[in-house]
């Protein structure tokens, strides 16, 4: 069993090193497991091809795997950089964030750690923000939490104490802020568009209900206001404090048009 286990540690070693079948038998990471001769007479050839040409056909394989997990997870930055370009991206993300588990569902968790890190694809930060909105989304999908997905109550007419009155938000919700227009690009990605990469600062927010993610885009005095209520903020104090982060108050037309629009969209809790 021990000599299984030293076997497995090397071919796993082998697989995933990012240079060639040979270039990978002799590196650190598989030696300490087994040294060079030992791999020698542990691999056999086939009828048709050398002992190192079969255990390059899986380790030829790896990157393509990773690269399929990668695209499944960031479809948009995948489209936006075509094939050759985002193979080489998995080859340059996987040198800095290697997979540290026996599944790649969290290959992608660092991308736009990366994007933020690199320069070397560009336009640098519209990528940037365009991952955030993919890394976002799946993170929103595979929330678990209990009532998670109950419809949350809407909340009641405003009474006389309105800026006392607490909300609170489904446990869902996630607010980002983009330099770039990330949400309308991600869905010109999906049209077959190529979208617009200057700067426009954008806002939005990710909830799931009944097992889908939607995006709903905000102004930028609604996202201030929603993300001072998910605080756990009273009406007027959050109020005020998006006022603050705006610069000017809010007029009571825009307070009616974001209430009734986190209401629809259920967004909302009684707190």
């Amino acid at each position: 069993m021990a000599e299984l286990q030293r076997l497995e540690r090397w071919l796993q070693a082998v697989i995933v090193h990012p240079g060639s079948a040979g270039d990978a038998v002799r590196a650190r990471s598989a030696t300490c497991h087994l040294n060079v001769s030992e791999a020698h007479r542990a691999l056999l050839p086939s009828k048709t091809m050398k002992p190192l040409e079969r255990l390059a056909v899986y380790q030829g394989m790896y990157p393509l795997r990773m690269h399929d997990a990668l695209a499944a997870d960031y479809p948009g930055l995948a489209v936006f950089l075509g094939h050759a370009h985002f193979l080489d991206f998995v080859l340059a993300y996987v040198r800095v964030f290697p997979s540290r588990s026996y599944t790649f569902a969290r290959l992608g968790d660092h991308v736009p750690e990366f994007l933020r890190k690199t320069r070397r694809f560009s336009p640098a930060p519209f990528l940037r923000d365009l991952a955030r909105l993919e890394r976002a989304i799946n993170e929103v999908f595979e929330i678990d939490e209990d009532g998670a997905e109950n419809s949350p109550s809407p909340p009641r007419h405003v009474a006389a104490d309105w800026a006392s009155r607490l909300f609170a938000v489904t446990p869902t919700l996630r607010l980002l802020a983009f330099r770039h227009a990330a949400g309308s690009a991600l869905d010109a990605l999906k049209a077959g568009k190529r979208p617009k990469t200057r700067p426009r600062a954008t806002w939005a927010a990710l909830h799931r209900r009944r097992y889908a993610v939607y995006r709903l885009d905000l102004t930028r005095e609604e996202f201030h206001l929603l993300g001072a209520l998910a605080k756990g903020q009273p009406l007027g104090a959050a109020l005020r404090a998006a006022a603050r982060a705006c610069r000017k108050p809010l007029s009571p037309r825009a307070v009616t048009r974001a209430f009734r629009i986190f209401t629809a969209e259920g967004l909302l809790r009684e707190g």
